[in-house]
């Protein structure tokens, strides 16, 4: 192939199909990845609860409820991070498709 003809892979024509499925994927995605944070945020603390019960003590639950907030706010900002540039990847896609469109009419 010649360069010309070569596209990449945000050159590459996407129907209107595949691009709702593109966007019902990252819906799907964006939904286990906050199931996954709400995880995260409960995990240390069930830990600590049981670290508690094992060594006697009583402020480890409460270090890793803490710990598990601090983590839930990073992982909710990654999460957002990464909505948002797939959201503006498939604007972009649509804009590219609708210009196609409009050159071939």
């Amino acid at each position: 192939m010649t360069e010309g003809n070569q596209r990449s892979e945000d050159e590459e024509l996407y129907s209107e199909t595949d691009l709702a499925r593109i966007e019902a994927q990252g819906n799907t995605n964006a939904i286990s990845r906050a199931v996954a944070v709400m995880v995260l945020m409960v995990l240390p603390g069930v830990a600590g609860h049981y670290l508690d019960r094992w060594f006697g003590t009583q402020f480890l639950v409460l270090v890793g409820f803490v710990m598990g907030m601090c983590l839930a706010v990073f992982g909710l900002l990654y999460v957002a991070k990464i909505a948002d540039r797939t959201a503006k990847l498939n604007r972009e896609r649509k804009l590219r498709m609708k210009s196609r469109k409009q050159d071939l009419s």
